[in-house]
């Protein structure tokens, strides 16, 4: 997995490909959860949801097992290596270095 947002991705397909086998509606979750259909909508879209709404919603689907494999599979990410390849790639090329005019070399020219 490259980053957070692709496990965030990844985990709100699953979760609603669990739904839509299981045979409830969004809205169906949403009310037994005790949450909006926004908050279930954007924990499936990997919007950044939290917690909290992720373990409701996989009780309500009957998932709870999926939170165990994803914490099994999440023991090979590494925050800090994560965010050391976001610096690689933020990071400004290199600069060159220019002569500049009145220097010695020029100067002896």
């Amino acid at each position: 997995m490259d980053s957070i947002a692709d496990t965030e991705l990844e985990i709100g397909k699953a979760i609603r490909q669990a739904r839509i086998r299981k045979g409830l509606t969004l809205d169906d979750t949403a009310a037994r959860a005790n949450l909006s259909p926004t908050a279930v909508r954007s924990l499936e879209l990997g919007r950044g949801s939290t917690l909290s709404t992720m373990l409701k919603v996989l009780s309500v689907i009957g998932e709870t097992r999926l939170f165990t494999e994803w914490i099994e599979s999440s023991r090979k990410f590494s925050p800090v290596a994560q965010f050391r390849e976001t610096q690689k790639k933020a990071a400004y090329p290199q600069r060159v270095g220019r002569k500049r005019s009145g220097t010695r070399d020029s100067m002896e020219a």
